[in-house]
């Protein structure tokens, strides 16, 4: 069984323009990223998949596997899809750049997850109640055998007088490979665009997604205030 643990980075974000470039210690967010990914024991490849060609220097700076996947792909879903149309991966891990807490083992538990439980797809969560305000950390509901209900970058559930498990999202995905390119040969849908969350195409396309639940400290890069935060993380850890 062959897998591919991939990372698509977009230079240009909209939120953040070229977050991925940004260093802390003297280290960029994509290189955290993919130097965090590559020590996965259970993966085939670990590589970066950019449309830039400053990202693809730096990761081949540091001995790591990168491809110019160039084009005006909706998402980083379907940048993935692209690539990996004529390779034999079975399964694809998408780890989005800008999450430069992820490590080796926690890919190999969500691979370990996926197998074990015969999914289709499957993504990471956290316990997070100080996130549910925030609309730029993605919460989750899930159901009672975690599969995911919702996705939202508002709060839900909306009443927290007696709810306090509160999932912060983890920009993290694994697919087999026939459902990455279905997903990509569909159009985006009316959730996924008006929330802007890619993973909303599965669940109105009804392909159920597990969630693992992790423990670990994660800050996905989306803001500069995500920036300050990691580097006060990492300061101090």
């Amino acid at each position: 069984m062959r897998i591919a643990v991939l990372i698509p980075a977009r230079l240009h974000s909209t939120r953040f323009p070229k977050k991925l470039l940004y260093k802390v210690k003297d280290k960029s967010i994509i290189e955290w990223t993919y130097l965090g990914v590559k020590n996965s024991k259970l993966a085939n490849i670990c590589a970066v998949l950019t449309d830039s060609k400053e990202i693809k220097e730096i990761i081949e700076n540091i001995g790591g596997k990168v491809y110019l996947v160039e084009g005006n792909f909706p998402s980083g879903t379907d940048r993935i899809a692209h690539f990996v149309a004529d390779k034999n991966y079975e399964i694809i891990v998408n780890v989005q750049g800008d999450e430069p807490l992820i490590d080796g083992q926690t890919i190999d538990n969500l691979i370990t997850f996926f197998i074990k439980n015969k999914l289709q797809m499957a993504t990471l969560a956290v316990k997070c109640n100080e996130c549910a305000d925030n609309i730029n950390d993605v919460k989750v509901v899930v159901d009672k055998n975690n599969f995911a209900l919702y996705f939202s970058r508002s709060k839900i559930p909306y009443n927290a007088n007696f709810y306090d498990n509160y999932l912060k999202h983890i920009g993290v995905y694994i697919y087999d490979k026939n459902t990455l390119l279905f997903l990509h040969n569909q159009k985006p849908t009316a959730l996924e665009l008006a929330e802007k969350l890619e993973q909303l195409r599965a669940l109105e396309y009804s392909i159920k997604i597990g969630v693992l639940q992790v423990s670990k400290h994660f800050i996905g890069i989306d803001t500069k205030d995500d920036l300050q935060l990691f580097e006060q993380y990492i300061n101090f850890n």
